[in-house]
């Protein structure tokens, strides 16, 4: 286990509006519900539900691992264990799985931004789709201003979309 995810593993950014509860207005709604997008969905939202999926299971594999990683090291000694012991711990290979997986799910996730980039959107739900990417991409902590206006600008298109004011 390389130490490139301590960093990470501690999720201490909290989102301030979570997808589920900016996405599920309106015509947003297929993004997120179960996970499915319509066969006749955009492809632009189809590709920033994907990229959605990835950035939740990261960040699920990320607290997963700041945990194990946590209690590796108090629990056995974990970074004073040669690489033949840490493999035979039963939680050492499954930190090595979710490092494995989050290698796969990192590649992937950057594929689809660059795919992102040169496309306009062709809808609203497009365009609500683009700035709830853009939204878990900025940190509220970093940019608080520009947080809040993506997070407003996807609630309000969401809102828009589905007929309400």
């Amino acid at each position: 286990m390389d130490s490139r995810r301590k960093a990470e593993s501690a999720d201490v950014r909290a989102p301030q509006l979570s997808r589920r509860s900016v996405l599920a207005v309106g015509s947003a709604a297929p993004f997120v519900a179960g996970g499915t997008v319509a066969a006749d969905t955009d492809p632009s939202v189809v590709i920033c539900h994907r990229w959605l999926t990835i950035e939740a299971e990261q960040r699920r594999l990320q607290l997963e691992w700041g945990t194990l990683e946590g209690w590796l090291m108090t629990k056995r000694n974990w970074y004073r264990l040669s690489p033949d012991q840490q493999a035979a711990i039963p939680e050492g290979a499954r930190l090595a799985k979710i490092d494995a997986r989050l290698d796969v799910l990192e590649v992937e996730g950057h594929a689809l931004l660059k795919s992102m980039r040169p496309k306009p959107a062709k809808s609203i739900e497009a365009v609500v789709a683009n700035l709830a990417v853009a939204a878990r991409l900025i940190f509220v902590e970093d940019h608080p201003e520009a947080h809040g206006l993506i997070t407003r600008a996807v609630r309000d298109l969401a809102t828009f979309s589905s007929g309400g004011k």
